[in-house]
């Protein structure tokens, strides 16, 4: 089937927009409840870890709507990798915007207290286990420096654009369908 852009750009747009607002509903709510400074490292692995799940059932999502609304429920890998990508990107943009937004007017203070609370947390896990002092100083020297504003955006816009690649490809993979497919 031919596709025009401008339904897959109207529709990329729109669904950029929705998965940078859950995204940043969901940063507000972790921010709000002190989650990242309550939890420590290893749960803010968790949260990355439930971050990414949702952004890719959510990218699933939208990308099964995209192709059953403007495609009649088949379409291509390739035209289901550029949606997503796109929504992507959309969402990266926005969120990126939005980092600088909270840290530089919201919550300026954000990544100081952020940091001396994960070296505590840390600090506190690694004296519990008995870890020697050596490594605890080696591990705990990483929340020394709080990242510039450059380098949070630097980082933001990376990991939006390489983990929405990963997911893009991953989603595109699944929700691919051909007309032969259906026989």
């Amino acid at each position: 089937m031919e596709q025009n852009s401008s339904p897959l750009l109207k529709s990329s747009l729109t669904y950029g927009i929705y998965v940078a607002l859950i995204s940043i509903l969901l940063q507000v709510i972790i921010w709000a409840g002190g989650l990242m400074e309550s939890m420590g490292m290893f749960g803010s692995a968790i949260l990355g870890i439930v971050s990414i799940i949702i952004s890719f059932v959510v990218l699933f999502i939208f990308t099964k709507n995209y192709r059953n609304k403007e495609f009649g429920g088949y379409i291509s890998f390739a035209e289901a990798f550029k949606f997503a990508m796109l929504v992507s990107i959309v969402s990266t943009v926005i969120l990126i915007i939005y980092t600088y937004i909270f840290h530089n007017f919201i919550a300026p203070d954000y990544l100081e207290n952020l940091m001396a609370s994960m070296q505590q947390k840390t600090m506190e896990f690694m004296e519990s286990r008995g870890v020697p002092e050596a490594s605890i100083d080696q591990a705990l020297a990483q929340f020394e420096e709080v990242p510039s504003m450059a380098k949070t955006l630097r980082q933001s816009a990376l990991s939006g654009l390489i983990g929405g690649a990963i997911i893009s490809l991953i989603v595109a993979a699944i929700v691919k369908k051909k007309v032969e497919d259906s026989y």
